[in-house]
């Protein structure tokens, strides 16, 4: 199924981009089971606990965060686009004995029945935008969601100092449970311009050696510079608005790659703006 140029990486404007489907769900689970989330999910679970519950975690994919901090009894749910993604975060969660909440919904227009102390967009999550239209358009369905004085956390990679994956090709391999060995070589492409990236990845299932299964996918996301990625939150009408060196209490570095941003929601309604007398009111 394709979607509208849906920004948050999961579709695009004159872009059209496949959400991840069967093959790329089980590679990228796999390719993250691979990493360790361990200090992410510590730096994320403190924050929770210190600027409250319940929270949400925006793309929440196969649960690399979301099921941690379930696992350490935080009130945590999920949205993401992806029903694939959702159902391997699902299945992983009931085989962790956890009952994970994760509603279909996208990043641009999501609309949920409650509030919440804490909204987190983690692993470099920005970056899945390429349009400041979308951004804006995110960050005020999270400024409608957080409970007065409630906290956002987001985090983005910064405009890198040289391109040196430009159309060049790598690939790796990973054993699944079963067996099966999946291969994938990956393109990539960054705009010095726009600081969008094109991403070209082809996945390829091997069972007994035999391959039968192949998917492509093409995905586009972007990199930014601190100002921007700081004033997308001052847009909004957050506050308090921090930036760290990642998962650190540390001010960016010059050597810094990801950077860690936490702003928070205003603690009183902001009052309406009078209304304009004519020339004519008395």
């Amino acid at each position: 199924m394709r979607r509208r140029a849906a920004r948050d990486g999961r579709g695009g404007d004159g872009m059209e981009q496949k959400e991840y489907r069967k093959l790329h769900a089980e590679w990228y689970e796999l390719v993250s089971a691979a990493t360790d989330p361990d200090p992410e999910v510590a730096y994320l679970a403190a924050k929770i606990r210190e600027l409250g519950q319940p929270a949400l975690e925006l793309g929440s994919g196969t649960g690399k965060i979301l099921l941690p901090l379930l696992a350490q009894g935080l009130d945590v749910i999920g949205i993401d686009t992806s029903p694939d993604m959702t159902a391997r975060c699902l299945a992983a969660g009931a085989a962790q004995g956890l009952q994970p909440v994760v509603h279909a919904q996208s990043m641009l227009d999501f609309a949920l029945p409650s509030s919440f102390r804490t909204i987190i967009l983690d692993s470099g999550g920005l970056g899945l935008f390429t349009e400041d239209r979308d951004i804006a358009a995110a960050f005020q369905r999270v400024m409608a969601h957080l409970e007065l004085g409630g906290h956002f956390l987001y985090d983005f990679q910064l405009v890198p100092a040289h391109y040196e994956d430009n159309d060049r090709w790598t690939g790796d391999w990973i054993c699944a449970s079963d067996g099966a060995v999946l291969a994938w070589r990956k393109q990539m492409r960054h705009d010095p311009v726009t600081h969008v990236w094109r991403w070209l990845l082809v996945v390829e299932k091997f069972v007994d050696g035999r391959l039968v299964e192949t998917e492509a996918n093409e995905r586009w996301g972007r990199t930014y510079t601190l100002e921007q990625a700081l004033g997308y939150a001052r847009a909004a009408g957050f506050e308090d608005i921090r930036a760290t060196d990642w998962l650190s209490a540390d001010p960016p570095q010059a050597t810094s790659k990801l950077i860690s941003v936490q702003c928070r929601k205003p603690r009183a309604a902001q009052p309406a703006l009078p209304a304009q007398r004519g020339p004519h009111s008395s």
